[in-house]
């Protein structure tokens, strides 16, 4: 072109600097631009990770209690404390090195005498990383009562519970064994009396024997028994009564040659109501035997033939005069 020398040329070039550099800076930003931003999320994340884990953050444990060396003959009578909640701080990766499974507190308690201990839980015996500071120990510190382990005999007593049928009672009851040795806290086992078995229940319960196996409930978390079960056994009989029979008439046997005075006497029986109730005397059962007694004046109580299960609970009068006579050749 005429009039376009070097000289105007170089001057545009110049002018045209600027837009160049512009141009090469945004194909160099917008070349692999994928690639770019993903470079930079790895390096913005990794900056964020070792930031945080360089920053103090807070941890709940659960640390258990070890007690050791309890006293021989000794026991532990308070609520049992079986781990303190710590808490701790510190970098995140001092926090992941800590071993859940070895941390423990341990409480010695030899040399302990009766009575209450209290004991100041300390985290000093914890091997934490360094760097780790505990924030708090929750209970800072805890009672302990500790007692003398007693001895003691004590009788068995079986529970009755429920009416009997109309017409029954108990005759008879006992437990085997019928002593039981308890081991426990002298506080507890002094205060005992006698050891309760479950309740039998005697609601449906007919005559004869009753027999069962019963437990005898725990009286105490502390206390034991040298039995935890008794066999029971419970005789059950019908209800007794006393009746009065008047007028009975006293017989001799074996003499026909002896007499009574007075000849009728006054008697009071027991025994089963159904069978009381229903009894009468018939004439010889009320009686003096008189074989081979010589003739003369005596003094005698009568006997009487009762059923089986029925005696006599006292005669009026207790004796009567017998009078043997000499017999005629």
């Amino acid at each position: 072109m005429k009039g376009f020398d070097r000289a105007t040329a170089a001057a545009v070039w110049r002018r045209l600097g600027p837009l160049r550099d512009r141009e090469r800076w945004r194909a160099m930003l917008t070349r692999d631009i994928g690639l770019k931003l993903i470079s930079l999320g790895v390096a913005f994340g990794l900056w964020a990770f070792v930031n945080a884990s360089e920053r103090d953050t807070e941890q709940a444990l659960q640390v258990p209690l070890e007690l050791r060396d309890i006293p021989v003959a000794m026991m532990i009578t308070s609520p049992r404390v079986d781990f303190v909640d710590l808490r701790v701080s510190g970098p995140r990766t001092l926090l992941s090195r800590i071993d859940r499974k070895r941390l423990m507190i341990p409480l010695d308690l030899a040399g302990l005498r009766p009575g209450p201990a209290v004991f100041r839980i300390s985290a000093d015996a914890l091997n934490l990383p360094r760097g780790v500071k505990v924030v708090r120990i929750t209970p800072a510190q805890i009672t302990i009562d500790i007692e003398r382990i007693v001895r003691r005999t004590l009788p068995v007593h079986l529970q009755l519970v429920g009416k009997l049928p109309n017409g029954l009672r108990v005759v008879d009851s006992r437990v085997s064994p019928e002593t039981v040795e308890a081991l426990g806290p002298a506080s507890a086992v002094e205060d005992l009396t006698t050891p309760e078995t479950e309740p039998l229940d005697l609601s449906n319960a007919g005559p004869g024997k009753l027999e069962r196996e019963l437990a005898l409930p725990a009286v105490s978390e502390y206390v034991s028994f040298s039995a935890q079960r008794v066999a029971a056994q419970v005789q059950i009989g019908e209800v007794e009564i006393e009746r009065e029979l008047r007028r009975v008439p006293v017989a001799v046997r074996n003499n026909a040659h002896a007499t009574v005075d007075p000849p009728v006497v006054r008697v009071i029986v027991r025994g089963p109501k159904h069978v009381v109730e229903s009894l009468e005397l018939n004439h010889g059962e009320v009686y003096i035997d008189a074989a081979n007694t010589a003739p003369g004046r005596y003094e005698r109580t009568p006997s009487v033939d009762l059923p089986a299960g029925i005696e006599v609970v006292r005669r009026e009068p207790v004796a009567v005069q017998l009078r043997v006579m000499k017999g005629r050749r």
